[in-house]
């Protein structure tokens, strides 16, 4: 592989970990917030995300490629988001859908890294996995809005 290639693949792939690790923090702020009727499936989406982190870091690292897990600016948004939302309203079920929204927008982030990468790699095939169950969650969260 060569050394743009590589470069990249590293930045496919980097640009989702910081989506994950942006969002994740997000969630730390809307778990302390929620309504007790959706603090566990914001809960569930923060975990599912932190292992999902854990695992594209080990695979990631195994083929070479170190990433970075500072995230970016966009958790501090993130966060900003979530207390200017539970100024003026409660973060309840009505919240659920904005969430699933947004949950959307990080299966487009995997699908962006996946098309970087070759059909048979570890990564890919990591991140395929990943996908699918953020996309059943959503799903399941669409099904009681």
């Amino acid at each position: 592989m060569s050394e743009t290639t590589r470069h990249d693949l590293h930045n496919c792939v980097q640009s989702l970990f910081d989506t994950l690790i942006d969002i994740r923090e997000g969630y730390e702020e809307f778990v302390e917030r929620a309504h007790p009727s959706i603090r566990g499936s914001i809960q569930d989406l923060r975990s599912q995300h932190s292992e999902d982190i854990a695992e594209i870091e080990r695979v990631a690292s195994r083929q070479g490629l170190e990433l970075d897990r500072a995230g970016t600016l966009m958790a501090d948004v993130h966060k900003a988001v979530v207390r200017l939302r539970d100024m003026f309203t409660d973060l309840d079920g009505d919240s659920l859908e904005a969430v699933a929204d947004g949950e959307e927008t990080v299966v487009k982030r995997y699908d962006d890294a996946i098309k970087c990468l070759s059909p048979g790699d570890p990564l890919r095939e990591t991140l395929l996995g990943q996908r699918d169950t953020l996309q059943s969650k959503i799903n399941n969260i669409l099904q009681t809005v």
